[in-house]
């Protein structure tokens, strides 16, 4: 008896995985962490009150996680007439004159190379397209 559609599809209310996900042993100890969390948090609680650092940097990290680093926002002049290259060349030129992160400059930088192979393979599609078109033209 097949549980599949001609396309491999399941059929509908058949499963490839009838007993379901199997359970772990990380589903059973969250379970007892539920039932005792409160026992659990008070231990810790008493712990960090008690001096315990190990304690208090999980209470701590749980209260106010540690930041993640933001690159404050930027304004960078792009050259009005410019090519990508000119783009390109003016972020590099701010990291180097210290206005723009290395690593904020790369990923930029990176960017408008993928914005070039993007114009690129645009541009090629398009004279692909106008050969085609002239051939077609000409064949009639």
């Amino acid at each position: 008896m097949t549980h599949r559609k001609e396309n491999g599809q399941f059929l509908r209310g058949k499963s490839g995985n009838p007993n379901g996900r199997p359970t772990s042993e990380t589903t059973a100890i969250r379970a007892q962490l539920a039932q005792n969390h409160k026992e659990i948090i008070g231990v810790v609680q008493k712990a960090a009150l008690g001096g315990d650092m190990q304690a208090c940097k999980m209470v701590l990290d749980r209260i106010c996680p540690p930041l993640k680093p933001q690159a404050a926002p930027m304004v960078i002049n792009l050259p009005s007439e410019g090519d990508i290259t000119q783009i390109a060349e003016t972020f590099i030129r701010a990291t180097a004159d210290g206005c723009l992160s290395p690593d904020i400059a790369a990923q930029i930088v990176s960017a408008v190379g993928q914005l070039a192979r993007i114009v690129e393979v645009t541009e090629l599609k398009n004279r692909l397209e106008a050969l085609e078109h002239s051939y077609q033209r000409r064949k009639k």
